[in-house]
């Protein structure tokens, strides 16, 4: 005997038959684990391809409506771009087994979408139309780099990716001291200049290709380390740290001066610690630095 889930998993993969007539591709992901999952009689296995396979970027999806569909528990769609060939794909949260999941569905539209306004049918430009529309999603207005909602769907990947190969993860919480006396002082555009700059600062002392910055919110920030120890975290923050005391922010005929203050925390042996727990144990980190006098970094 089935039991009420057992069926409905069957049933939801009967449908996915139906939906293959639809649409190109249609397939169940845990976007967590970017694992594509099929169905075995009784329970679901994770197949031994990655859910990001499909685009040939050997890398994860900046972009991903599927974890925003599970973070959001909303339906997303989005459109790629793949060697000639413009896809529409949606996303769908799902709960199976008491498992967030996702269904993907995505459809070649190419041959029914009217995209005169570029002004350019070339491919190379559609390509990077698309992503730009994509990146807009993922990244900060003010500052050009990531965003809160790149955090949400990123971190919890890395945290995954450094547990498989068990290599250190630390996070670095970054937040501008008394930065509402820069408002308050010099206008929000003064302000406005210094989160940018700072965000560059940021920027310049981490690994291209390997870490990443984001903005958490106001004038908090975020940085991940990749494969990075506690104490090698510590020495970036407290790098920046220094680089941001030593630094003169120019701005209007106007030389400013701030401090920040760094919480570090590192993931390592502890399978136990949750995307919500790291983010906190950071957070908590930097409120003390905040408490302790400012301009200091505490792991």
């Amino acid at each position: 005997m089935f039991s009420a889930e057992e069926k409905k998993m069957e049933k939801l993969y009967e449908s996915l038959d139906l939906l293959k007539s639809m649409y190109q591709i249609a397939r169940v992901v845990d976007p967590v684990f970017k694992k594509v999952l099929e169905y075995k009689i009784g329970f679901l296995d994770h197949e031994d391809n990655h859910c990001y396979d499909f685009w040939q970027k050997g890398e994860l999806c900046e972009n991903c409506i599927s974890m925003k569909a599970y973070n959001e528990n909303d339906i997303f769609i989005k459109m790629e771009y793949l060697q000639g060939k413009i896809y529409m794909i949606t996303a769908v949260p799902l709960n199976i087994e008491n498992r967030k999941l996702v269904l993907e569905m995505l459809k070649d539209i190419t041959g029914s979408i009217v995209v005169s306004e570029l002004g350019n049918e070339n491919n190379i430009e559609l390509e990077n139309y698309i992503k730009q529309l994509n990146e807009l999603a993922i990244k900060d207005s003010l500052t050009g780099i990531f965003n809160r909602r790149y955090i949400n769907e990123r971190l919890p990947a890395e945290m995954i990716k450094s547990g498989v190969a068990q290599e250190p993860l630390s996070i670095i919480m970054a937040d501008i001291d008394h930065f509402k006396k820069v408002n308050d002082n010099f206008g929000h555009t003064a302000g406005d200049h210094i989160l940018k700059e700072f965000a560059l600062l940021l920027e310049k002392n981490i690994r291209s290709g390997k870490d990443w910055v984001a903005r958490y919110g106001g004038e908090e920030f975020l940085v991940c380390l990749t494969d990075t120890s506690k104490d090698v975290a510590k020495q970036v923050a407290e790098r920046m740290r220094k680089a941001t005391e030593e630094k003169v922010f120019e701005y209007a005929g106007i030389n400013l001066k701030i401090t920040a203050s760094f919480g570090v925390c590192t993931a390592e042996g502890n399978p136990d610690l949750s995307f919500e727990g790291f983010l906190q144990s950071a957070d908590k980190n930097l409120y003390t630095a905040k408490k302790t006098g400012r301009n200091r970094v505490i792991a």
